[in-house]
C-alpha cells in the first residue's frame, strides 16, 4: 500500500521531464536580431528616393529647381531643352558643378522602363549630384503644377 502511495504522489518517480529548454531558442533569437541590427543599415545604401503618398500634399520645391525630364521616348530634356546622348556626361558634370545643393529632379514618363530610368539616374549619379529625387504626381495636383 505504500508503493501505491508513493506512486500516485510521484516522489519517486523517474520519467521523461515535460518542460522544455527555450535557452538554446532565446540565444539563437538573440544572435539573429544582431545580425539583422547590423546588416539592414547596410541595405539601404543607394540613391535618395523621396516618394509621394496618395493623397498627400505637395513637398516643398525649391525656387528654382533643376528639373531633368524622360519620355516615352527615352528623350532626355534638361528643363525645356533636350540634351543628346554623347553631350550628356559634360552637359551634367556642368551642371553639377553649378548646383548649389547638389540635388536634381527626375521625371519619367509612365512608359519608360525601369532600366532606362536606372540608366539615367547613374550618369545623374556619376556627373557628381549627391541627391536625386524622382518627382510624381501627388494626387489632387494638376499636371500643370508639377511641370
Amino acid at each position: 500500500m505504500e508503493r501505491k502511495a508513493e506512486l500516485m504522489t510521484g516522489q519517486d518517480e523517474v520519467g521523461p521531464i515535460a518542460d522544455i529548454n527555450v535557452t538554446p531558442f532565446i540565444d539563437i533569437m538573440l544572435v539573429l536580431l544582431i545580425i539583422f541590427m547590423v546588416t539592414a543599415p547596410l541595405m539601404l545604401g543607394g540613391v535618395h528616393i523621396n516618394l509621394p503618398r496618395t493623397g498627400g500634399t505637395a513637398m516643398p520645391r525649391p525656387e528654382k529647381p533643376l528639373i531633368v525630364s524622360l519620355d516615352a521616348e527615352s528623350r532626355v530634356f534638361v528643363d525645356q531643352d533636350e540634351v543628346t546622348a554623347p553631350d550628356r556626361p559634360d552637359y551634367f558634370k556642368r551642371l553639377a558643378r553649378e548646383s548649389e545643393t547638389g540635388e536634381i529632379y527626375v521625371r519619367g514618363d509612365g512608359e519608360v522602363k525601369y532600366a532606362r530610368m536606372m540608366e539615367l539616374m547613374g550618369e545623374l549619379g556619376q556627373a557628381g549630384f549627391a541627391r536625386v529625387t524622382l518627382v510624381t504626381s501627388v494626387t489632387g495636383e494638376s499636371a500643370a503644377e508639377v511641370n
